[in-house]
């Protein structure tokens, strides 16, 4: 009896070490990736703008190309994340992050739509697209893109704008979306998905209606956070994804039902962050299937980057997750990740299915996009979760 007790009482102590040890080596990696952010962050004009998160594009197919790309993508969702975990690290990280949240702000307005409404591109305004490509550069005016969701509701949810701004953003929204009063329909998808009234992924009037589930996820999570998720196509696009779900279409056709992100693990990410912070009872119901889609990706997963997503998706449907190994940390914060693009530019995005199909996975008309500190900050968010849901 006595044998028993002690056993039980040493195995504790080591489960107690151990989880110190653990919680301490989070700390440490937490301090260090903070710091890296904060020295990563652009303080001087050249190919960046003051206050962006560097980040660069490579052609799928070979020649990669790789080259910087000032777009300000990933310093919106960069600054996102670390808005939505600053408080959960110590009060001296939060104020290294409120350093870099304010430094931000100064890059946004080059984005920003031309006559001040606010919404914003992907790329600077009046800039080039796909600067130091060998020929899209040069075709700026002719194949000039609109504002888009993505990047704006993004940057909204990270400035202190009033609500008859948030109002704007969602009648437009609301005007340009699938069989809304600018008449636009879609024709990218399939026929039984043509009939919700869900959202578009650009907000130009000229630009063609595509669904995108990633860019709708990141719609309806600042639908939700502004409370203004009230209209019809509100409904229709958080039942549009829920039906996709059903359909295994995440698993099945990531690319073809999300283009700009078009990997699996990124489209759980998405979709387990939404329903983290809001439950929407249409996608609840299928929760403990994401949990296994989600055990089952881990299962294959390689890359760091990949692994990090499906970690991060699993503690936030209140799963235990492994944490990556010290040489995994350290290839993060010290090697660029051009093995995985947390984002994809595809032209495919508005042909109809059966063009679409063929051209979303032809390498040499797609590009990848990349940014070191955004890989550094997907893993502070995960380390900065995993530290909360530590027993």
């Amino acid at each position: 009896m006595i044998g028993k007790i002690v056993i039980f009482i040493l195995i504790g102590w080591f489960s107690t070490n151990n989880l110190l040890a653990q919680v301490y080596k989070i700390d440490s990696v937490i301090k260090l990736l903070v710091k890296d952010i904060d020295v990563d962050q652009v303080k001087e004009k050249g190919e960046f703008y003051p206050g962006m998160f560097v980040s660069f594009r490579g052609a799928s197919a070979f020649p990669h190309n790789y080259q910087p790309d000032n777009n300000i993508f990933f310093t919106a969702i960069g600054n996102f994340t670390l808005k939505n975990i600053q408080d959960k690290l110590n009060e001296k990280d939060k104020l290294k992050i409120d350093s870099i949240l304010s430094r931000s702000k100064n890059a946004f307005p080059f984005y920003q739509q031309k006559e001040g409404l606010p919404m914003y591109n992907f790329w600077p305004i009046g800039g080039k697209i796909m600067p130091h490509s060998f020929i899209a550069q040069y075709l700026s005016k002719q194949f000039s893109i609109s504002e888009d969701a993505d990047d704006t509701v993004m940057i909204l949810m990270l400035l202190s704008n009033n609500d008859s701004l948030n109002h704007l953003v969602k009648n437009r929204l609301v005007e340009v979306s699938n069989l809304g009063s600018a008449g636009k329909k879609i024709k990218s998808t399939l026929k039984r998905y043509r009939k919700y009234k869900a959202y578009t992924t650009y907000l130009g009037y000229k630009m063609q209606t595509d669904f995108d589930f990633a860019v709708q996820c990141n719609i309806m999570y600042f639908m939700y956070s502004k409370r203004i998720n009230t209209s019809e196509q509100d409904t229709a696009t958080i039942k549009l994804i829920a039906e996709m779900v059903k359909d295994r279409l995440h698993i099945k056709k990531p690319r073809f039902i999300s283009p700009y992100y078009g990997h699996t693990a990124l489209l759980l990410y998405h979709l387990t962050r939404l329903m983290e912070a809001y439950h929407p009872k249409e996608l609840e119901i299928f929760k403990s299937t994401i949990i296994k889609d989600l055990h089952d990706q881990y299962a294959k997963a390689r890359s760091p980057l990949e692994k990090i997503l499906l970690q991060t998706s699993l503690i936030r449907m209140g799963e235990a997750a492994e944490i990556l190994t010290e040489r995994e940390i350290q290839e993060i914060r010290l090697i660029n990740q051009k093995k995985f693009s947390f984002f994809q530019a595809r032209p495919a995005y508005w042909m109809r299915p059966w063009l679409k199909n063929i051209f979303l996975h032809a390498d040499f008309v797609n590009y990848n996009f990349f940014s070191p500190t955004y890989d550094k900050i997907l893993l502070l968010e995960n380390l900065a979760l995993r530290k909360t849901s530590l027993p």
